[in-house]
Formats: C-alpha cells, structure tokens, sequence
C-alpha cells in the first residue's frame, strides 16, 4: 500500500461524503445515512469500486472510534448521574435488561442461537437495546427541547446504556472463553485500569494540567495522549482500546478543561468518524433475504421494545401518558455505538458480515423513523390520548417534577477572556453592584490560576480558549443577554475580535455584542459588522486623561492626586 493510493482513497471517500451530505442536510436527514451511502457507492460491494484499498480506510477509522469513545467519555459526569432521580435510575436498568431479554426470547424463537464460537444471539440482545445518543441530541436540540423533563429522562438513559455498553466491551474479547474465571478475570482487569486511570487523574493529571493550562494547546496534546495511553493499555490488557478511550474520558470528565478538550477534538473525531461510516457503507454486502429479514425483525424489535420497558415503568412512577410515551419514541432507533460492537464482534470471530449488514440495515431504517417519528411525537400522543383514557392513564404533573432539581441559573452576562481590562471591568461591577448582580456574569478563560483567583471571589469562570469557535459553541451562548470581549487582538491567537463577533453573531443572534479595537478602521469595520459596541481603550483613556489635565489647569493638583492614592489602595483587583 503506497501513500498515493492512502490519501486517493482518503481523498475520494471524503468527496464522496460531502457529495451525499450536502443533500441529506437539505433534506434534514441524518449525515450518517449520506455517510453510509457515500461508502456504498464507492465499496466493491454494490457500488463502483473507486476506493481500490477500503481496508486502508477502515483502519484509519478506528482512530475515529477510539475518540468518539473518549469524547462520550468527557460528556459522562457520574456525579450528575447519581443525581439524576429515580426514573433515569430505574429505567436505566429495566429497560436494557428487560430489551435484552425480549430480545434473546423473541429471535430465540425466531431460529437465532448461540452455536460454537458464533454468538448472534447474544449479540443481537445486546444491540438492540442500545439507542443512538448522537441522533436523539441533534433531534431535540434542533427543536430546543433538551430541557424538557421528558428529554432529561431520555438523555439520562442513554448515559446508563453507554455504561451497561463498557461492561460488554470489557467481556467482548473473551465470549469465546467466558467461564466464571474468564469472567472474574476480565472485570479485574478493567476494574485495575478504572482504578488506575483514577488515581491518575485523582493524583498526578491536576498537577501536569495546571502546568500547562495556559497553553491550550498543549492541553489538547495531553489529552490526547491521555485518551491513546489508556486505549493502549486497555490493548495491551487484552481489553477493548475503545473501551480503554472511554474510561480515559470519564476518568477527567470533571477536569475544567474537559469542556474545551472535547470541543477541539471534535472536528477530528468528524473527520475520522466519516471515515468509519463510509468504511462501513463499504462493507455491506449484497443483500440477501437472510440479512432483509434479520434486518426488518431488529428494526421492529427497536421501536416497539422500547414501548414495552420504558412507558410501563415511567407510568408506574406517575408520568402520566405524555411523560411516559415520549422517552419511549425519543429511544426508538439502533445506535451507532450497536455498529461499533458488531464491527468487534466481527473482527473477533463472535458474527457474521451478513449480522453487520444487517445491523447497517436496522441503523438506516431506524434512524429515519426517528427523524419523522421524534417531530411528531406530541401528534402522536394526542392521536392516541382517547386510548389512554380509555385504560385511565391520566395525563397529569408528577410528584418527580415537582421535585426535579432546580435548573442552575443562566449567566446572563458572558465575559470572553480575562485580561487587565477584564480585570478592572470586574472590580468596578463588584464595587457598584451586589453580590447577586455577580450571579449573572460568566468569565471563560484558560488561565488556570486566574480561574482560582476568580473562584475565590465566588465569580462563576469556566476554562475555555475563546479563540476556538467550537468552545463557543459548547458554552450555550444562545440565552445570554450580553457578550463581552475586551481581549486585544493582538493577545489572541488564531482569531480576533471581528472573527469573534461574526461567530457570536452566528450563536447568540439576540444578544448584545461588546468588542475591542485597538484602532479607529477597527473599530469602524466592527460597527458596520453589526456590533453593539465598540471598547477603545486608548479612547476612554485619553477622555480621562483630558479630564484629569483640565483639573490640573484649575489648581487641584494636590486633590487630584490624594484621590488617586486612596483610590488605587482600596482597589482590589483579581490581577494585579
């Protein structure tokens, strides 16, 4: 395999993913699916064999699949989980055992079983109990339904099926010796790098990060390494690496940094994740009868499954007919983390290619019955209500939302860097204004040191390398009334304060935009670019200056300068 064939494949897989994407975004259809399609056309399978190496493809997509595992490991925060109330915890168990007992029952019957070395019947219990978390989050937050009770308790199930997902990968690699000893084995081996990466990231990752936090850059570089260490230890411990990339995320999940991290590593994972689905587009096979029947029974096993365990529990607990019926639908498809299993399982001899094409199948189908079925669910719901009353399920508020932890109040007030400027800016709204009014400020920076200074002042502050468009996005801006840059351009790397307020105006359209310019055509541009206003502080500098020359001029020297003694020694700056 020579480089020139590397980067073609490379070049015209990318292509071929950009060509069908394009479309499918039009269309409001899932990217995976264009993804899938593109690597159908391009495969020897069905398509037109332009990709002469798609092996060369697949390998670079596992890159893809150790950082998507890393990146849900960032966003997986335990502590929040344990808060989550008793519906997410409760569901989260029954309705992955109670989907994988309907499962290895209904296609038991069905002819499917555990033969020899052949494990499609445990496989097939284990993916379709898995749910796409990367399509239920586009879903809602393009319809900006993500702080709905109904999502939380969505969106907190799928966390708990990520973790019952660890647990197979940690068994995965030895279903072919799995004895009670293999078994205890295995989970001792994962439990020692869990234990391991923790007392890492308790221990000795606080001090390495801290270091270096003013260099995001480097920050990101130890990430990574942090996510590809483990991953190889995970490997080198007979262990999934993709399960070792997960445990390295959760491990520094509640680092400041992780928000930034998972930020910038995101257009990588893309990138390599592209790959991976046109890798897979490329592996399926003609489709027989054999993989349209398995397909079209996980399918219908998906969507009803989810009927069956999750609304019952959510009605017993109180949730009334909408409560109950719409986590249920949100759940209804396949999740590509099912496709990272099944591509193991046939790496690892457990199923067939026929079982993956078929898991491929189920993941398209699935997928575009949620794209139409999660915008309707409340037409759904009110379609069916005469049926709900007629078996008395009452549609009413919950004792659990009534007593569902208060939401943490929105920063109003978002603070973009923390220079000198920001600094003053700080200490005059502290001098001017109460405690409370400082509830409503947010400063993102990647000063380490700066942040502890500002926690000490009970000032909320968030690391963040403003100058990455990503972190911006990742910081929620859309509810913020007022965003501030006093940052100099000249301070920032990569950007600058007109790129900045093109990217705000892009993310928080309704808000007040205030930047900086250090000269006047600057200053011109950003106003004709639509910004609210316009920080010179050369400017406001030299009006106080000519204020303080015009009283000079009067005699009051000596009063002047008194004032400005005594002002500056009760003036108590987080920088100095």
């Amino acid at each position: 395999m020579d480089d020139h064939s590397l980067l073609t494949d490379v070049a015209l897989s990318i292509l071929g993913a950009t060509a069908l994407g394009l479309p499918a975004y039009l269309l409001r259809l899932p990217l995976v699916l264009a993804y899938l399609a593109a690597g159908l056309i391009l495969g020897p399978s069905l398509g037109l064999s332009l990709v002469q190496n798609p092996q060369s493809i697949a390998t670079l997509s596992e890159i893809g699949l150790v950082l998507l595992m890393f990146i849900l490991g960032l966003e997986i925060d335990l502590r929040k989980l344990m808060r989550a109330g008793r519906a997410v915890m409760i569901n989260g168990v029954s309705q992955f055992a109670g989907c994988a007992a309907l499962a290895a029952g209904m296609f038991y019957l069905l002819g499917y079983q555990n033969r020899g070395h052949d494990y499609t019947l445990t496989y097939l219990a284990i993916v379709g109990s898995l749910s796409s978390t990367l399509v239920v989050v586009k879903i809602l937050s393009d319809r900006l339904e993500l702080d709905l009770m109904t999502s939380r308790i969505t969106l907190g199930i799928l966390v708990l099926q990520d973790l019952w997902a660890i647990s197979f990968l940690a068994l995965q690699p030895k279903l072919n010796q799995l004895a009670m000893d293999t078994i205890f084995l295995s989970l001792a081996k994962a439990m020692s790098l869990i234990v391991a990466s923790w007392l890492m990231a308790r221990y000795v990752l606080p001090h390495i990060f801290q270091r270096i936090g003013k260099q995001p850059e480097l920050v990101l570089v130890a990430a990574m390494g942090w996510c590809f260490g483990i991953s190889g230890l995970a490997g080198v411990m007979q262990l999934s690496r993709e399960m070792g990339a997960l445990v390295a995320g959760i491990s520094i999940a509640s680092f400041p940094y992780h928000t930034d991290i998972a930020a910038k590593i995101t257009s990588l994972r893309d990138f390599f994740i592209t790959l991976f689905f046109v890798a897979l587009g490329m592996q399926i096979p003609s489709p027989t009868a054999h993989v349209l029947t398995l397909a079209g029974w996980l399918t219908f096993f998906v969507v009803f499954s989810r009927l069956l365990t999750v609304s019952p529990v959510l009605m017993f607990l109180g949730y009334g007919s909408r409560g109950s019926l719409v986590p249920a639908i949100n759940l209804g498809q396949m999740s590509e983390f099912s496709l990272v299993l099944a591509t193991l399982g046939v790496s690892l001899g457990h199923v067939s290619r026929d079982f993956l094409s078929a898991c491929i199948l189920t993941l398209v189908a699935s997928f575009l019955l949620s794209s139409v079925l999660m915008p309707k669910v409340h037409v759904i719901h009110n379609l069916l209500s005469p049926w709900f009353d007629r078996f008395r399920f009452k549609e009413a508020k919950t004792p659990d939302e009534s007593k569902t932890e208060p939401e943490h109040k929105v920063p109003r007030i978002i603070l973009l860097g923390f220079y000198r400027e920001a600094s003053s800016f700080l200490e005059e709204l502290t001098r001017r204004h109460t405690q409370t009014f400082l509830q409503d400020l947010l400063v993102v920076d990647y000063n380490p040191e700066t942040l502890a200074k500002l926690h000490e002042r009970n000032v909320q502050a968030v690391y963040g390398d403003v100058a990455h468009s990503e972190t911006l996005r990742h910081l929620h801006l859309d509810k913020a009334a007022i965003i501030i840059s006093t940052v100099p351009d000249h301070l920032f790397k990569g950007t600058s304060n007109l790129k900045l307020l093109r990217t705000l105006q892009e993310l928080a359209p309704q808000a007040l935009h205030i930047v900086t310019a250090e000269t006047i055509d600057a200053a011109r541009l950003m106003y004709a670019q639509g910004a609210s206003y316009v920080f010179i502080p050369r400017i406001v500098a030299a009006h106080y200056l000519v204020d303080v020359i015009e009283r000079i001029q009067s005699n009051r020297l000596d009063a002047i300068k008194q004032g400005a003694e005594k002002f500056l020694g009760q003036w108590q700056e987080t920088l100095p």
